[in-house]
């Protein structure tokens, strides 16, 4: 017999009250037979459908009776019988619960600490009261195919702006460039390394409150610094530093005009001192020099609007001084392909959107925030999974429970609420003990992610109640799915026996243990490729000696005593060799970036922007730099200060085939058409002098002395003495405060930031693993349970344990394996995208896979395999009579 459309059917039983349905289908039914034999099974079906959907009217409409309203069901009798039946379960299935809790409260303690991350990220330089309307003027252009990027504008720009375009409310600058100075006040001196010089608005355009002193007064006059209150204190205790003074390297004396606060952690600068801008001698030229500048717009003033004005600077203040200086007119630069323009960032992107040249700090990476979000939704992600596998699971203990409530009158509705009830308490006794965990963990979590969060941030302003209402939407996401499935059972088939509890959700259960999976080995795969690429970079050969390298800082606070510094060190037994120089290979550096042309007095021939330092002749034997070519400098030689050493990219981007002997012009030095001709001495094969995230570039080295920092090879006999005998003879020659560093750990502290995200990726990735098995153990106690009969049955005919072990054990193995093949892919994607960052990077190899699949599996067979042999050890006789 054929039967109407199952779709309408199913449609007219959802909406109709129950007192009409079974008149209002059993007179569509006839109908639907006699048109069948008149007119045809579809035409008959067309017409049932219809029928269908003409009948549902108002009045038609399923309503629930009164004594089951949604007020009855949310009532407070109702919701205390709900936790009390939810505290009963719990303590009934102490295991399970344990599992979910567990599971729960290290899923969320992960992403708690993980969102304090992500928030502190994306808040930086939000507090500023015009941040909105705020922008940092950059140069951006190209120069014979080189990118121009530089986070500083010229000393002229911000003025300009400031007096010939009405959109610009305010300018303010800021030089940081010397950063670094010896501050002395009396007898003590102290370095200090983030102190800049700022116009005389700088506290009116930012944020930053003037603990003492008045914002448009502290920094009018020359020789005036404002310092940060804990620089304050440390120089002047308790007394009123106002009007005080303090010494600021060679720049001379300071008079301290006001004290501001500390400037929170999220800015993409730290200033401990600010002196008055007015104190400095600037260079006012548009293209040989550089200084940060700030501009706020007026209100309802598009940045748009401005930028399209900026093309017309550019012509009217570039064009000149380039045609004086480079002998080559604005038009013909950019018709060889070059360009140059100014830029504008908004400041709250700084942090996470820009890596220039020249940054005021080294700034954070979008991509990790983006990397850390997932990592922190995926564990509470598997956490959940947890809560769904295991009460669907043990749906069976419950069904009964729910054939009783609903022959008694309960209807889906309150089972539901009943239901997510239990979630929510599981959730939030999770969420009490999440919060202990990240109470006891956050200084661990400091140390390895480099911040200062307090546990106080977590349970101060809008914090806690959105961990809340996180925790409620949690809590009712973990327990939807249970709660809709159990709420579902038929009475009939319960009570009776008919109900095949677990059969089809284990589908289901097979496919959350699959993603969880997914999610732990994508996870494996990315520890072991960033630590590969950790030790890569650590252990490549860079072209030069690092190890044994002791670096003195600060050597040009020793004047014309560097000489005789020097001499004390030759003296000793334990040094081999010592240079001076401004770029070092790691670590803070004093470098320059020079014009270089391959001809002289010719404003047509290329003009190429190459980084550039001075080095004395015992440099690259100090440091263990191979010559490629040639010779190094010579002191016997005075012809040598017109000199220069090249390293082998340098010589590939000028295009030397014999590179001895050639001559390269040096522009730049502010004079009209100045060019000074250097020859090429020597070739110094390629070493790397920045960070591996970069490409070797070329490399210019002059001939001269540049005393910012002093390099010294030694043996590390007796490394202590050592040390104390450079102190005392450092201090023989100067006052200043005696500091050092070695060269390999500064070298290693490049990568500090790769360093922390790979052990912050074990960890997590550990965390993944963990709260994946506490999920697996649960299901392999469940169905060892389950299956204790057949396990019995199987025993009494001559089953072994091992044939037991590996029945209960190989059902686990499956979504293991799909995880495994659907990860790969997955995880190998997303590392290829992170070693891009590197110019120099490891190859992704097929081990690293095959690796993370078989610690996947030992780690799931362990798993299980504990549940499997406790239920494989019972004796049968005990198993036979279980119910």
């Amino acid at each position: 017999m054929h039967t109407p459309p199952r779709w309408a059917d199913r449609l007219l039983n959802w909406f109709c009250a129950p007192h009409l349905l079974e008149e209002v289908q059993g007179d569509l039914y006839e109908r639907f037979l006699r048109n069948e034999r008149l007119f045809g099974l579809p035409m008959a079906r067309r017409q049932y459908a219809w029928e269908v959907i003409t009948f549902l009217r108002p009045f038609a409409l399923k309503r629930q009776p009164n004594e089951q309203s949604t007020t009855y069901t949310l009532s407070p009798a109702m919701i205390r019988n709900y936790l009390t039946v939810a505290r009963r379960n719990l303590l009934r299935n102490k295991t399970f619960a344990a599992i979910n809790i567990t599971g729960l409260a290290v899923g969320l303690a992960t992403c708690l600490m993980i969102m304090l991350y992500v928030v502190h990220e994306l808040s930086y330089d939000r507090y500023h009261a015009k941040a909105d309307r705020m922008y940092r003027m950059t140069i951006l252009g190209q120069i014979e195919g080189k990118a121009l990027n530089i986070a500083y504008s010229s000393v002229p720009a911000g003025p300009t702006l400031a007096n010939d375009y009405p959109g610009v409310e305010a300018v303010t600058r800021v030089d940081n460039r010397q950063g670094t100075f010896i501050v002395t006040r009396g007898t003590e001196s102290v370095k200090e390394e983030h102190v800049a010089h700022a116009d005389s608005n700088f506290f009116d355009t930012f944020s930053i409150p003037l603990l003492k002193g008045r914002a448009g007064d502290v920094l009018t006059q020359p020789n005036t610094v404002v310092l940060n209150e804990s620089t304050a204190r440390k120089y002047f205790g308790n007394e009123d530093p106002v009007g005080q003074t303090i010494t600021l390297g060679t720049l001379g004396l300071y008079r301290v005009t006001g004290v501001f606060q500390d400037i929170p952690s999220n800015s993409h600068f730290h200033y401990n001192i600010i002196g008055s801008l007015r104190s400095l001698k600037l260079r006012e030229t548009w293209l040989s020099s550089g200084i940060m500048t700030y501009i706020v717009l007026r209100p309802n003033y598009a940045i748009g609007q401005l930028e399209a004005r900026i093309p017309e600077m550019v012509r009217k203040h570039i064009s000149s001084e380039m045609k004086q200086l480079l002998g080559v007119s604005l038009s013909d630069f950019q018709q060889k392909g070059n360009s140059f323009r100014f830029g504008f960032q908004p400041v709250t992107d700084i942090h996470l959107h820009s890596h220039l040249e020249g940054e005021a700090e080294p700034n954070g990476d979008l991509k990790y925030v983006y990397i850390f979000s997932v990592i922190a939704v995926f564990i509470l992600l598997l956490a959940c999974i947890n809560f769904m596998n295991l009460s669907t699971a043990g749906s069976a203990g419950r069904a009964r429970e729910v054939g009783v409530r609903k022959v008694l009158g309960s209807h889906q509705g309150q089972l539901i609420g009943q239901f997510l009830s239990e979630s929510m308490l599981v959730t939030f006794m999770a969420l009490v003990i999440a919060l202990g965990l990240v109470f006891m963990a956050l200084p661990a979590f400091n140390r390895l992610a480099g911040t200062d969060f307090t546990f106080s941030v977590l349970v101060s302003g809008g914090m806690l109640p959105a961990i809340f209402l996180s925790s409620l939407f949690i809590g009712l996401l973990a327990g939807s799915y249970p709660a809709f499935i159990l709420s579902s059972f038929k009475p009939v088939s319960v009570l009776k026996g008919r109900l095949q509890i677990g059969a089809r959700s284990g589908w289901l259960r097979h496919s959350l243990v699959t993603v969880q999976f997914m999610v732990s080995i994508s996870m494996i795969i990315g520890t072991l490729i960033v630590y590969r690429q950790l030790h890569f970079i650590q252990h490549k050969k860079v072209g030069f000696d690092k190890e044994q390298v002791l670096m003195v800082h600060d050597t040009y606070t020793l004047g014309d005593k560097t000489g005789a510094f020097k001499s004390e060190l030759r003296k000793l037994s334990q040094v081999i060799d010592v240079t001076s120089g401004g770029y070092m290979p790691a670590g803070p550096t004093n470098h320059s970036v020079d014009g270089i042309r391959l001809e002289d007095g010719n404003p047509q021939a290329t003009l190429y922007r190459e980084k550039s330092f001075y080095i004395d002749d015992r440099y690259i034997h100090t440091l263990g730099i191979a010559l490629a070519q040639g010779r190094n400098f010579l002191p016997a030689h005075p012809a040598d200060q017109s000199a220069v050493l090249l390293n082998e990219a340098a010589v590939k981007r000028f295009g030397f085939k014999q590179p001895v002997g050639q001559q390269i012009w040096a522009v730049g030095d502010g004079s009209p058409n100045s060019q000074r001709r250097y020859t090429v001495v020597g070739v110094l094969k390629d070493f790397h002098f920045e960070s591996m995230h970069e490409a070797i570039a070329p490399l210019i080295m002059f001939y001269g002395e540049d005393n910012y920092q002093m390099a010294i090879r030694i043996r590390t006999g007796n490394l202590p003495e050592l040390l104390k005998t450079l102190a005392t003879i450092w201090k023989a020659q100067t006052s200043n405060p005696f500091a050092y560093s070695f060269l390999n750990e500064r070298f290693n502290a490049m990568y500090q930031s790769e360093e922390r995200v790979g052990r912050l990726f074990g960890i997590f990735a550990g965390l993944t693993i963990f709260v994946a098995c506490l999920g697996l153990f649960g299901l392999a106690a469940f169905t060892a349970q389950r299956r204790t009969k057949e396990i019995g049955v199987r025993k009494v005919l001559g089953a072994s344990v091992g044939s037991v072990v590996v029945l209960l054990s190989r059902d686990f193995l499956k979504p293991v394996l799909i995880a495994l093949i659907i990860a790969t892919p997955v995880a190998w994607y997303g590392m290829h995208q992170w070693l891009q960052d590197f110019a120099y990077r490891i190859n992704v190899e097929w081990w690293v896979f095959v690796l993370a699949g078989a610690l996947a599996i030992t780690i799931a067979l362990l798993t299980v395999s504990f549940q499997s042999i406790k239920a494989a050890m019972i004796n049968p006789v005990k198993s036979l009579k279980a119910e």
